[in-house]
């Protein structure tokens, strides 16, 4: 999947993926955070992880979008994940455009993940569900909004 989808980038675009991923006028800090690594390995390494986990990306996003719609329907009260998981939706309007051209724009609002007894958290947007669906990017490490694979299978429940 990796292959055909910079044969995609690189042929409709011919933009460099780290530039595209990069801060810009959208995302001051961009999608990179502050990791060094290649756009390319960083989704490699993120896939491998879902690979070694026997977690389909289709289970992983469709986990995503149920936490996030079941925290919107909470309109800001905790939605209970598990004893001591979380998730609670702030609501923003508007809405944010993809670093990627040709998808389109998603609404903004963010759904926290939190584990109550060990402080971890990671964020859930429809932006970042549709980069994980549609071009396996998961986000850079120190990204705000980097949902890590292993964390989220593990705050989630999913093994």
């Amino acid at each position: 999947m990796i292959n055909s989808h910079e044969s995609n980038i690189n042929n409709n675009h011919q933009i460099n993926l780290n530039i595209l991923l990069g801060p810009s006028k959208f995302s001051s800090e961009g999608f990179l955070g502050n990791d060094k690594r290649d756009v390319k390995e960083i989704i490699k390494q993120d896939l491998d992880t879902l690979n070694k986990s026997g977690i389909t990306k289709k289970e992983f996003v469709e986990a995503l979008k149920r936490v996030y719609h079941n925290a919107e329907l909470e309109m800001g009260s905790p939605y209970k994940i598990s004893e001591n998981v979380f998730a609670t939706h702030y609501d923003s309007k508007g809405k944010i455009p993809s670093p990627f051209p040709e998808d389109e724009k998603c609404d903004k609002g963010e759904v926290v993940v939190k584990n109550i007894k060990t402080s971890e958290t990671f964020c859930i947007t429809p932006l970042s569900i549709m980069l994980i669906e549609k071009h396996d990017f998961f986000q850079g490490k120190g990204s705000h909004y980097r949902i890590d694979p292993e964390l989220a299978i593990k705050m989630l429940g999913l093994k």
